[in-house]
């Protein structure tokens, strides 16, 4: 009787071991992701009609300098004023990858058409430093990317695109004195929340900066460059 349950449990035992190794066999316990480390400026600013230059990078993976194996995908166009992205991808063994993204800044200095850094508020509410863009759609014709100057978008609900679309984009032109004319206005989430004839303020020939607010919302649009 004891050999046989010896021998019963012995069985068991091989079962069991065989089991586990169907289990882990071609698993991988660690993987090491590439690290991708960016030369020069983040973001890296490039004037209207000149080249954009690779300011370059490095990247490693588990101590070895794989930056040979990286792909870079690039969407800057510097005809035409605006930002944009420098995308660096890296792949391991295991299939996962790594990316890092350099913004790339195209300026067009004493142009409307120009690159920003807005500041919006409304009641206690104060957001800084907001990166906008205004595009050329015509001559006197632009596109304001937002005309809330980031405060929804890059301010009160940062991460919610595009699930919502917070910028108030409008296209418009400027009257002798600056102030805005509104000639078309994008399907923004709040569009019917405000009042766009209720705009007071403008731009600023002199300086180049907006300022400007409606329905107790104020920014200040300065230029870069």
């Amino acid at each position: 009787m004891k050999t046989r349950i010896l021998t019963l449990l012995c069985a068991a035992a091989v079962i069991a071991a065989v089991g586990c190794t169907k289990k882990t066999t071609g698993l991988i316990d660690v993987t090491y992701y590439a690290t991708i480390e960016l030369a020069g400026d983040n973001p890296y600013v490039v004037q209207l009609g000149s080249s954009y230059a690779e300011p370059g990078f490095t990247a490693t993976l588990n101590g070895e300098d794989i930056s040979g194996q990286v792909t870079v995908d690039s969407n800057v166009d510097t005809s035409s004023p605006g930002i944009y992205s420098v995308t660096y991808t890296a792949v391991n063994a295991d299939g996962f990858s790594s990316s890092v993204v350099r913004d790339v800044y195209v300026l067009n200095p004493g142009g409307i058409d120009n690159v920003y850094m807005s500041h919006a508020r409304m009641g206690s509410r104060d957001y800084n430093n907001l990166p906008i863009v205004i595009s050329k759609v015509s001559d006197g014709v632009y596109e304001l990317e937002d005309l809330c100057g980031g405060f929804y978008c890059y301010g009160r609900y940062p991460g919610y695109e595009p699930t919502y679309d917070f910028h108030a984009d409008v296209q418009f032109s400027l009257a002798e004195d600056g102030s805005f004319i509104i000639k078309k206005i994008g399907n923004w989430y709040f569009k019917n929340s405000f009042n766009y004839e209720n705009i007071t303020g403008g731009y600023d020939a002199e300086t180049g900066i907006f300022d400007y607010d409606f329905d107790d919302l104020l920014v200040t649009l300065t230029p870069l460059g």
